[in-house]
């Protein structure tokens, strides 16, 4: 009865959802939802709600939400856009809500459904060896009033003594062929058995053992490099566990030689041959070899030692390396040098407001720089990357290049953003002449400074970084010397 309950509130709440599609057959959806079909009914019923209840109940709220949809979408119909959004949501959780009372509904009425079970089969188990499962029931007494509910066990299937007889009988009439292996019989083996632990179809656990184990192991493994030509008589024996019964199984094994192949008895000679030239000289100065096999005489020499495939191989990946690691060096370069003309970029900018506010000219400034540079170089200072552009520059204005060519070529070679700036204010100089240089070269150092001081920093960061490893290779000692005292005075 109490399901029954529960399937009309499921229907209920579904026939709701139904009256307020009817109800709303009339509303007017936006142009961006489809208003036809099940769909369309669903979504003029979301419409209804959103026009009725939330639309004058919660202004700010849907303001709100328009002003952020107008954001993500600009567009004049703001209010239609909020429309839209709240009636896709509202429509999606009506179709959520309709497919679960569907769902509730049938699976009250399923479950409504008693299923009386009789005591005498009650529950189905499971096939031997199968899973354990558990079920809950109810008990009822016979005025229909429930005792309780109780969680059942239902094991797996067992079998009967008398079926566990007969299987074990059908297994030990197939287990010689099953062990067999590569080997043609038991009475002459030469390589592994395969003593299974379990055959598929038989609920026996089986365990071997072996009176010989130097030559048969329990595993199947056969060690025959010492048996003897006429062989050795091994006694297997095979132990059947199944619930609480316990069968067992014996065989006789013979176990031979191994069979060689051509070369390995020619092998085997041969060794034996050279152990015997071995022991008949071991009193010499030198160990004699065979000289002759099979009626044939034998002629000895060292086997070359041939490495020059392997040379070979490591001189090609060198050089592969080699070739990729050139590429890695110049981009390192490369990248060094921006740094450089970077970190010198502040010098040389402090330079020229110095020498143009002592009245210079640009022209003039430069000519002083390279000449400055030169002599530092003659004194054994190391080269600079900024400075010798600053030179070739300098080098094309006395071969008679003007002075805007000068200065964008001066920018295109340095490939920096800085140098940039610099070459756009000294041509913006030349073609308009403009009086306030001095001021914007100031403010350019301010900025260079400050670019410089970022470099520092960024340098500093990466020292720290590489500065990690060996700290913490560093505390890993101070660990073993303080902890290994203490673990030696136990």
């Amino acid at each position: 009865m109490e399901l029954y309950i529960k399937a009309g509130i499921y229907a209920l709440v579904l026939l709701a959802i139904v009256v307020l599609c009817i109800l709303a057959r009339e509303e007017e959806l936006p142009d961006g939802i489809d208003d036809t079909g099940i769909s369309g009914a669903v979504y003029r019923a979301a419409g209804f709600i959103y026009t009725r209840f939330i639309r004058r109940k919660r202004t700010l709220e849907v303001s709100r939400i328009k002003n952020d949809l107008s954001t993500l979408t600009p567009t004049n119909k703001g209010e239609e856009q909020a429309a839209e959004y709240y009636i896709k949501k509202i429509g999606l959780s009506i179709i959520v809500i309709a497919a679960g009372c569907i769902m509730a509904i049938f699976i009250a009425l399923s479950s409504n459904k008693e299923q009386i079970l009789d005591s005498s089969t009650g529950l189905s188990r499971s096939d031997y060896g199968g899973a354990t499962t558990s079920q809950s029931l109810v008990a009822v007494d016979d005025q229909g009033q429930e005792i309780g509910t109780y969680n059942i066990t239902v094991d797996a299937r067992k079998y009967t003594d008398e079926e566990l007889t007969s299987l074990q009988a059908e297994l030990a009439s197939k287990m010689e062929k099953i062990i067999l292996s590569n080997n043609k019989s038991l009475d002459e083996v030469h390589s592994d058995l395969n003593l299974v632990s379990s055959v598929e179809g038989y609920p026996f656990k089986i365990q071997w053992t072996t009176d010989q184990y130097k030559v048969l192991g329990f595993t199947g493994k056969v060690k025959n490099e010492e048996v003897p030509d006429a062989g050795i008589t091994v006694n297997l024996k095979a132990k059947y566990t199944a619930q609480d019964l316990t069968f067992e199984q014996k065989f006789s094994v013979c176990v031979y030689p191994k069979i060689l192949t051509d070369k390995q008895a020619r092998d085997a000679y041969m060794n034996e041959l050279i152990e015997g030239e071995n022991k008949s000289s071991e009193t010499s100065t030198y160990q004699t070899l065979p000289d002759s096999f099979d009626d044939q005489n034998i002629t000895w020499k060292k086997e070359i030692q041939d490495s020059s495939s392997l040379l070979m191989i490591m001189v090609l990946i060198i050089g592969v390396l080699l070739y990729y690691i050139k590429d890695e060096q110049l981009k390192t370069s490369i990248k060094d040098r921006e740094e450089e003309m970077i970190r010198d970029y502040s010098q040389i900018i402090s330079k020229l407001v110095l020498y143009l506010g002592a009245g210079m000219t640009l022209r003039s400034i430069f000519e002083k720089l390279c000449v400055d540079y030169e002599q530092n170089l003659k004194a054994g200072m190391p080269k600079r990357y900024a400075y010798e552009e600053i030179r070739v520059m300098v080098n094309e204005l006395r071969a008679g290049e003007s002075e805007a060519r000068a200065y964008e070529m001066f920018g295109l070679r340095c490939r920096s953003q800085p140098y940039t700036r610099l070459v756009n204010l000294l041509t913006q100089n030349l073609r308009k002449g403009n009086s306030s240089l001095l001021m914007l070269l100031k403010q350019e150092a301010a900025k260079a400074s400050e670019e410089r001081l970022n470099i520092a920093r960024k340098a500093g960061e990466k020292v720290t970084t590489k500065l990690l490893a060996p700290m913490m290779m560093m505390l890993g000692i101070v660990m073993i010397i303080i902890m290994y005292p203490a673990f030696t005075s136990f």
